[in-house]
């Protein structure tokens, strides 16, 4: 339910931030504060305070909500100034960091009275949460395995900047596939549990010309004897994202970029869920409504989870460096 008091700071307002802030409008949101070096902004936007720091602003103290929508190495940064103020719900958009160091403190922000969710809007996705609803029905049964695929070439991905300068390209800024795409990582733990070992190998081609890794393989065991796989690339010319779950009962294939689930049981009949009529625009809609609203969502990412799936990220990249089996705790 709306409240005319949310008083909401913007920090950042890339491609990500500025589909915030036009997504807050149209669920009727104004009271809109900016924190950016940007000069020009949609047409359609009133005319937002625009401060370039937090130092800048004069009602710091004022806000009921933040939307952390900066380089993910700087959300570290952004966070430390958002629990000096009384701001109570923060949205720290995906990945948390984009490394491990200083993450510990964000633990106990809840001892504070405030609340970190993690942005991974693909679990608002409704192909995802049916999928989600299938394996907690036990329709495949026991799950043997999943086989995550994901896969976009990086000059198509932002169109609007030089792939060979944006935030993928940077060691230092966070790029990196198994960064970047995430959400893969999250997706697997939020629906098959905890992680017991991982290794990996990734590789750092020439042809993109970029210092981050652009292809990788992972292979995770689950705690429940589960194992899963997930591919990553900056390559495929076509988007590709799907996931197939294996169980004792049959198949689940999920994949979002033809937006459909089928399930496939053990007599070969398949039903198939279409859901081409939700828009991608529409997750981040689903998801910035249940950030604003009082009452929990359980398909919110706490900041707890969230860092379980950043652990599993330096994780597969110590075990590629390391050409290790890394088990758990030793990521955690």
């Amino acid at each position: 339910m709306l409240n005319i008091q949310d008083n909401i700071l913007v920090i950042g307002i890339g491609s990500i931030g500025t589909r915030h802030v036009s997504n807050l409008l149209s669920l009727g949101y104004d009271r809109i504060t900016l924190i950016t070096g940007r000069k020009e902004f949609p047409s359609h936007w009133p005319d937002f305070p625009v401060y370039p720091d937090f130092t800048s602003i004069p009602n710091i103290s004022e806000f009921t909500h933040a939307f952390v929508c900066s380089p993910t190495a700087s959300h570290v940064g952004h966070l430390k100034e958002l629990l000096k103020t009384k701001v109570s719900k923060i949205y720290l958009e995906k990945p948390i960091s984009h490394n491990l160091d200083d993450l510990e403190q964000f633990k106990t922000a809840s001892e504070q009275g405030v609340q970190i969710l993690v942005g991974f809007d693909l679990h608002f996705d409704p192909g995802l949460t049916r999928v989600r609803k299938l394996l907690h029905d036990k329709a495949i049964g026991k799950v043997y395995s999943a086989n995550a695929f994901v896969g976009q070439y990086l000059p198509d991905w932002r169109p609007y900047e030089d792939h060979r300068k944006g935030m993928s390209a940077s060691l230092q800024r966070g790029g990196g596939v198994m960064l970047d795409l995430i959400h893969e990582f999250d997706y697997l733990i939020w629906l098959l549990g905890s992680v017991q070992s991982v290794s990996a190998i990734y590789q750092e081609n020439p042809e993109l010309e970029i210092e981050t890794e652009d292809v990788a393989d992972v292979l995770i065991r689950f705690e429940s004897g589960a194992t899963g796989t997930i591919h990553l690339d900056y390559h495929q010319r076509v988007l590709i994202r799907n996931c197939v779950f294996t169980g004792a009962l049959g198949t689940i294939k999920w994949d979002l970029a033809a937006r459909t689930v089928t399930l496939t049981l053990s007599d070969k009949k398949e039903e198939m869920f279409d859901f081409s009529s939700f828009e991608r625009n529409d997750r981040y809609l689903e998801i910035a409504k249940a950030f604003m609203n009082a009452e929990s969502d359980d398909r919110i990412c706490t900041f707890e989870h969230g860092l379980e799936s950043l652990q599993l990220v330096m994780a597969s990249k110590i075990s590629s460096q390391s050409n290790t089996i890394l088990k758990s705790p030793l990521f955690k």
